[in-house]
């Protein structure tokens, strides 16, 4: 689907003679190829998100969800549709900024945001082949209770109070009355997803240059020459060095594989992985647009807390 991106990153690289195998090559490579498939993303998914925005019945979707029992099942229903969206950390976001827009729960929101890049069905069958069906079951599973947890727990810390001024601004109630006839709509989703690229834009520079430096400079094996002890302390020093990374959840089955090879035990390699996937300092950068540092350190929290969680499960049970 990319193949466009992959083809234009390699020319601009090789065109300033870079090799993208190496440290600076490989940064601008990966720059250039994420800046154009994020910018894809955010331009269609925003669009889409606001024109579904203006043909359901948002209100009356909001009031079953604020319900009790209506919340209940938002939260496995937005955590389901994270794990059917295959996106990495900062592509799962535009989703979530149409979510926050449209003024549903933030705790049914976050649970699709923390879901969707930890699980997928590419990493599922990848996690099947190398480690048996079970264990996948297991990491899908695991992946889909910490978005549920995840947004319960912010949901109980009253999260929307810690959304950046302006954030809601694309989903007040006058925003809410679509305009009448396909063309006048097609106008306005266009020029909501265009406000919403423009409104980030810096940020999303900002994160692909951080996440550019991670990628091409910080080596793979720093990581795993340190977690192959066996105390339980490693399992959350091995959530707190995946936090900085910035990785796709395709990208991690080979190596957990490759970590586990050398020692490291499943669940402190799992907490590793699952961290760097499920949040990443070029993501919060990206989301510091709607976010205050507040929320931005709980959503951090709930999810480091997690996964550290999650590998100390893994390594009681493998």
């Amino acid at each position: 689907m990319w193949a466009w991106a992959e083809w234009s990153a390699d020319r601009l690289t090789a065109l300033i003679g870079l090799d993208p195998t190496r440290n600076l090559g490989a940064a601008v490579h990966f720059f250039v190829y994420d800046l154009q498939k994020i910018v894809v993303l955010i331009l269609v998914v925003a669009f889409v998100m606001a024109l579904i925005r203006g043909a359901l019945p948002l209100a009356a979707i909001r009031r079953q969800l604020e319900r009790p029992g209506g919340r209940f099942l938002g939260y496995p229903a937005a955590a389901l549709f994270g794990a059917m969206t295959p996106f990495c950390s900062c592509s799962s976001v535009p989703i979530f900024l149409g979510f926050v827009q449209a003024r549903f729960p933030i705790g049914v929101a976050f649970a699709f945001l923390i879901t969707s890049p930890l699980v997928n069905e590419i990493a599922v069958a990848l996690m099947a082949a190398v480690f048996g069906w079970k264990l996948a079951v297991a990491y899908a599973a695991a992946g889909i209770g910490l978005g549920v947890a995840g947004g319960l727990a912010l949901t109980l810390m009253r999260a929307e109070r810690w959304l950046a001024p302006g954030a809601l601004a694309a989903g007040n109630e006058e925003a809410e009355s679509a305009p009448m006839g396909w063309p006048a709509r097609l106008r306005d989703a266009a020029e909501t997803s265009g406000s919403i690229l423009a409104t980030i834009a810096p940020w999303l520079v900002g994160a692909l240059v951080l996440g550019a430096a991670l990628h091409g400079f910080v080596p793979e094996g720093f990581f795993a020459r340190a977690f192959a002890g066996t105390g339980a302390w490693t399992v959350p020093l091995a959530a707190f060095a995946g936090f900085p990374l910035y990785v796709s959840a395709n990208a991690t089955i080979p190596l957990l594989e490759a970590l586990v090879t050398k020692g490291v035990p499943l669940g402190t390699a799992l907490a590793f992985l699952l961290s760097a996937v499920g949040v990443s300092l070029p993501e919060l950068v990206l989301l510091r647009s709607v976010m205050t540092v507040r929320l931005l350190a709980a959503f951090s929290a709930v999810v480091l807390v997690g996964t550290t969680l999650i590998g100390w499960l893994f390594n009681a049970l493998h």
